[in-house]
């Protein structure tokens, strides 16, 4: 019964969850890791069910709650780190693909005041409880 159910959960998309869950996160899931210096890693992976807008989605998500855990109502966002370096924030995600499958990282700086390109986790948070609650998530 076990292999039959991570079978089905197997044929899925990636659902919003930590990769290192150690039933689900064998298909992907959100992840974070500290630096370098006051910047923070975050990252989305899935399995290859999932689409590239959903893991974009869902990493914004992931950075929201990253900053919100650190105690910021803001954080800026880079694609990279020499983005980072130069202060070249982004408010877009680029999802890749690696084997098929859809995966992003961002480097995030919590902050504590808004500013240019700089985002709400507040906002976030708010369309991720309007998702999940079948409203509208724009």
């Amino acid at each position: 019964m076990p292999l039959m159910a991570a079978t089905m959960l197997g044929a899925c998309a990636t659902g919003y969850h930590d990769a290192s869950n150690p039933i689900l996160g064998y298909a992907g899931g959100y992840w974070d890791a500290p630096g370098p210096g006051q910047l923070l890693k975050v990252g989305f992976s899935a399995n290859g069910f999932s689409k590239k807008e959903q893991v974009g989605t869902y990493l914004l998500y992931r950075c929201a709650e990253v900053a919100e855990s650190h105690g910021k109502n803001y954080f800026a966002m880079y694609a990279n780190l020499p983005s980072a370096i130069l202060d070249k924030r982004s408010t877009e995600r680029t999802v890749g693909t690696l084997g098929g499958k859809p995966s992003a990282y961002v480097y995030i700086l919590p902050r504590d005041e808004d500013g240019a390109d700089v985002m709400s986790a507040k906002v976030i948070l708010e369309r991720k409880k309007q998702a999940e609650s079948g409203g509208p998530a724009s």
